[in-house]
Order: structure tokens, then sequence, then C-alpha cells
């Protein structure tokens, strides 16, 4: 368990075990645990154990990529980046650490596979933008001054790896970006790629086929949408991978298509797999069962479908659906199977923190790890499902988190008080809010005596495809409504005091947050961070361009008013309310410039503003001491303008 220091509020924060991976014959696993808020912890590494057993920490590194064993189970492999390449390590868990093997390799390696033929790793070349979910900082070993652009640099490619001698081959075209990849059996590659190597090239992405020695072969997907998570079945002969919207890559939630590799059935645009979910992750086990995983409403869903590997219907797909999330990173559902059928996931809900936990069809999870028994059932928050109708009839949902315990400052005032309410807005918008120990800021707001209202409304995930993309072409509209009928529902229901009431929200939350401050409506003031204030500007400095034209039906030249009306800085006036402004100065996603014009703008009509700009931070903040200057500042700004009880 960690013991991450904070403001009041702040409990420990327990450790999180992700990447995890099992050996081909289903006895052992491994798995990483990630540095806490204040940096790496007494757990944080690589651990490794039988399933029969529990496992142990082997290692104290953390790996940049995912984990792999090898054909033979008798080892597993990781890669990590520095700052200017990275080094492939083979960890034998009966050597010492000194006697495994290490690998230099150019460029940052984000994902790797372990093949019958080798050691498959994706790195990115210095020049790349890591995504925005990780960091969304620029890439780059060089330290170069000036800085220069040139259009086509940062290619993400798949490399070959001896694992005995390290002997490193290109093996992808040198005009092809890779994005994701998976082994297709005897050599080769299904891959997602574009020709565009920039971070807004990954929206016009295609499925392409590779041969073993790395040449283009045949493009078997074009779509309009967005592609990932490609899977190969244990023949070669059949192909899986999601297809939908998706406003950050690493995002996508969709529809499951098949296609053959022998182009011998199921055309490319053949309908989608019926799945109660949008699906998030695929992977096809050797039995030729494809696994799945995705979000589904409030929860997450995980299950297969028999008989994909035909590559045409019938298939009969099996969900279950948790009130938990079931993740493997922190952005997405997965789940790593098991020969025996079973499968194993990092597991939490609002009361229970991440474990790893082995998951059977129609049976409670069974843990594996104990990472955080002291934090277990410990929390002093409730949270609760809400649903509400929008203005025009559409059901919303969302959670609400309220205090509770003895130590809530509610406590002595009546549990039945309306409380001062905060909005947390999530970002993407291809995300949404599920029952998972993590809540972003809700339990700090809540030690502080705060409800906070955590809504998904139309653009979310987890409803299905239309609803994922009915904000298009209507940013801050009926979305917007659907946070304020929430606000409503709140308040009608007694847990929301109707004057102090403020909006939170990070990238896209950030920008529907300063959509509130800017339009004035319900809330008395807003924390924006790393929001887009003008989608023009954005539009022409951020790194993933086409994400605007998606949202908004085309570029500026092409849908100007759009493009005004919707930019919060174009609806400043002297009633817009006050706004703490957090941003990374590093962006490269939402570039600080929009920080800076929300902050000129409030000020300009005399409206109370706070701009902070974090050095070397990108899309996301890590640095500790950063992330302690955050909650700070938000709990004061709060503190100040929705007067919270004492």
């Amino acid at each position: 368990m960690r013991t991450d220091a904070g403001p009041a509020g702040q409990r420990p924060q327990p450790d999180r075990p992700e990447r995890i991976a099992v050996t081909a014959a289903g006895d052992a696993a491994a798995f990483v645990v990630t540095a806490g808020q204040t940096g790496p912890t007494a757990a944080s590494g690589i651990w490794y154990g039988p399933l029969a057993g529990q496992p142990a920490r082997i290692a104290d590194l953390i790996p940049s990529t995912n984990l792999a064993f090898a054909p033979d189970d008798h080892a597993l492999a990781a890669a990590v980046q520095d700052k200017t390449d990275s080094t492939v390590i083979v960890l034998d868990p009966a050597l010492e650490p000194g006697a495994w093997r290490q690998f230099r390799l150019p460029g940052f390696a984000e994902a790797l596979a372990w093949t019958a033929d080798g050691l498959v790793v994706l790195a990115a070349e210095p020049g790349a933008d890591a995504a925005s979910l990780t960091s969304g900082r620029p890439l780059s070993g060089q330290g170069d001054d000036p800085l220069v652009s040139r259009g086509h640099a940062g290619w993400r490619r798949l490399w070959r790896v001896d694992a005995e001698t390290g002997t490193a081959q290109l093996a992808s075209p040198d005009d092809l970006a890779i994005w994701e990849f998976a082994a297709i059996p005897g050599g080769g590659a299904l891959v997602v790629a574009s020709d565009d190597p920039s971070e807004a090239g990954w929206y016009y992405s295609r499925l392409h086929v590779l041969d073993a020695e790395g040449r283009r072969m045949r493009v078997l997907r074009e779509s309009p949408w967005q592609l990932s998570s490609p899977a190969v079945s244990p023949d070669g002969r059949c192909a899986a991978f999601v297809e939908g919207w998706a406003s950050d890559r690493g995002l996508l939630a969709g529809d499951v298509h098949l296609v053959r590799l022998d182009g011998s059935a199921a055309a490319p645009g053949s309908a989608p797999l019926t799945v109660d979910a949008d699906v998030t992750w695929l992977s096809w086990a050797s039995d030729s069962r494809l696994w799945l995983a995705g979000w589904r409403h409030l929860g997450t869903a995980w299950g297969w479908a028999d008989g994909a590997a035909a590559g045409a219907p019938p298939v009969r797909v099996v969900t279950q659906a948790e009130q938990a999330s079931c993740l493997n990173s922190r952005w997405h559902p997965e789940v790593v199977p098991l020969p025996d059928g079973s499968a194993l996931t990092m597991r939490s809900t609002p009361q229970n923190p991440p474990e790893v936990v082995r998951l059977r069809h129609g049976a409670p999870p069974e843990p594996w790890t104990a990472l955080n028994p002291q934090t277990a059932g410990t929390r002093r928050m409730r949270v609760r499902e809400a649903s509400w109708s929008a203005p025009d009839g559409t059901l919303i949902e969302g959670l609400v988190a309220e205090p509770a315990g003895p130590a809530s400052p509610q406590a002595q005032a009546g549990e039945n008080a309306p409380r001062p309410l905060v909005v947390d807005i999530h970002g993407g918008p291809s995300l949404a809010w599920h029952h998972s120990w993590d809540l972003t800021w809700a339990e700090l707001l809540t030690a502080a005596g705060y409800a906070v209202l955590m809504a998904n409304p139309r653009g979310s995930a987890g409803r299905g495809q239309a609803f994922a993309r009915a904000n298009l072409t209507d940013p801050a509209g009926a979305e917007f409504g659907d946070i304020i009928a929430g606000v409503a529902h709140c308040v009608a229901e007694g847990i929301a005091d109707p004057d102090r009431v403020a909006a939170i929200g990070a990238s896209y939350g950030g920008y529907l947050t300063a959509w509130a401050i800017a339009t004035g409506t319900v809330f008395r003031c807003g924390v924006v961070i790393a929001g887009i204030s003008d989608l023009v500007s954005c539009w022409g400095t951020a790194n993933n361009a086409p994400f605007y034209d998606y949202l908004l039906g085309g570029r500026p030249g092409e849908q100007q008013a759009r493009y005004l009306e919707r930019s919060p800085i174009i609806r400043l006036l002297p009633a817009s309310r006050p706004a703490l402004i957090m941003h990374g100065q590093q962006d490269r996603c939402v570039p600080a410039g929009q920080a800076e014009e929300l902050y000129a703008g409030l000020r300009e009509f005399g409206i109370e503003a706070e701009l902070v700009i974090y050095p070397r931070e990108g899309h996301q903040v890590r640095e500790p001491a950063h992330l302690e200057d955050q909650r700070e500042r938000m709990l004061r700004w709060l503190g100040t303008h929705l007067e919270p009880p004492q």
C-alpha cells in the first residue's frame, strides 16, 4: 500500500497492479505495480508468481511497455525508455537480476510481443508525441536548440529482436507509421497504421497486413472512423479488430469486426458482432476463442466469442457485466485469458482497491493478490448510481459521491442537508465514469464536505456508437444540457445546494468547464485543467487537428460559425464566472496557449481568474509536487467560492 502524503482528505493511495501477463501453460503470471503520486513505492516494480500461490516482486524497475512471456514460459520481456532510446530486458525469474539479458533498441519502446520467431517491439522515433493518455508530451532524445519541425518525423516502427543476442532488424516499411500490431503466426503482422506519423495521422489509420520481411501485403480495412485492438487467430487465418469513434488514441470503444486473412470470406465491411458492450480490447486464446472486454453503462463487461475463428457468422457471444472496473491499464477494460476458461484482470470498485483477481463466468471473482488489505472497505465516501432525463428525454446516467462516516464534515450538521456540489466532467469525450476505485477527485472533495456528480452525458462510452457519436457537430450543446439536468436532479433529490455548485474538468472536461464558466448558467466557479478555450486556435496548434474535424463536422474554414459559436472564449461576458486554470507547459494535445487565452479573456472582463502553468508537464500532470499543488489549489479555490461547511 502506498503512503502518499497529501492535504486533508488525501488518504494513503493503493498500489495498482496492471499490465498482467500469463504463461502459455496458465500456471503463473506477472504484472507491474506502477509508481504512486509521490513516486515509486515499496511495491513498485515487476511481480511474478504461481497462480496456485502468491506473487513476489522480482524487480523494482517500472517498464514502459507491457510484459510478454517467452513461448516456452521460461522468461518474460519488457522494455524501459530513457532520454534517448530504450533497453529491452529479458527477465528470468530463476536467475538473479544481474544475470538478465539487456539490449539497447533505437527509439522509445511502447509495446512488445514474444513470438516463436523472437521479440517484436513497437518503438517511436524521437520527434513523435506520447499519447495524450500517458503524457501528451513530445518524445525527444536530442535536446535540440532550436526546435525544428519538418512534417514527417517521429515514425513508429516495428523491430524484430533476437532474444538471445539482441540483434534488432526493422520489420515495417519506412513510410508507414505503426500504432498497434498483432503478430501473425509464421511471421508477418497485422497493424493499425497510417501514412502520416504525427498524432493526427492516427485518426485516419488503416488495417494493414505485413509479410515476414515487414513489407506491405494488402489493406484489410479502411474506415471513416478509427481502428484498434488488432488480433489474429491461432491458425493465422482470421483477424478481428475494433472500429468506432474515438476522441483520443487509446480510448476507442466500439464494434467488433472479423475478416479472413486469406480473403476467403467475411468481407471487411461485414456487420459487426453483436456484443452488449462498447468493446475496447480483443485477444485470441489458443483454443480459438476470441476474448473481449469493454465498457457497459456504469460498469465493465468481459466475455468471449465462440466460432469467431471461422471468420463469419454464426458466432456465439457470451458476456458478463460487472459493477466494477476490470482493467489492465488505467484507461480501458481488458482481461487476460487462461487455458481453463477463466481470466485475470485488475478489478476494483469505489470501496475495494485494485487487486488482480481471477474471473469465471457466473461466479464471484477470486482474489490472487493482496496488495492493499489495509485500504479495502475503509473509504469514508459513499458512491451511488443516478439517472435522470435530459431536456429532450434522453436517459442520462452517472455516479454521485457523498461524504460518509464519522469523520465527515457533514456528520454533525445532518446527513440529509444539501451540500455544495462539484460536477466533475470527464474528458475524452470518449470516456465514461464507472464503478472504480479511481474516481479522480471524488475522495478529496467528499473529505472536504462536497457532494460530487460524475455524469456520463451523450458522447460518453458504454452505451453504443449512436450514443458515443451523439455530440458530434454539437459540442457543448445537448451534452451540456445533460450535465445541467444532472445538477437539477441532485438539487431535486436534496443532495445539492443550488446556490453552491462548481464545475471541474480536464481536457475535454476542461472544455466543458470553460463553457460552464463562460456562459454563467448554474455554476459559481470552475477549475479548468488542460482545457480547450478557443476551438480555432486549438485546431491550428494542437497535434490532433482531426479530432476537431470530427467534433465540429469539418475544418474551421468549412464550419466557421460553429467553431466560433462553440468556443468558450467567444462566450465570455461580464456575467461569466471565476476560474482556476491549470495547464502543463509541454502539452501537445491541448497547448498551454488555451489556458492563457481563457485567463486573459476573463481578466479583460474583470472576472477573477488564476493561471497556473506547470513546467515539464504535458497533457497529464505527473510530477508529485505538481500533483500536490493541484490538489491544494483546487481545495482553496472551491473553499473560497463555495464556502464549504466548517
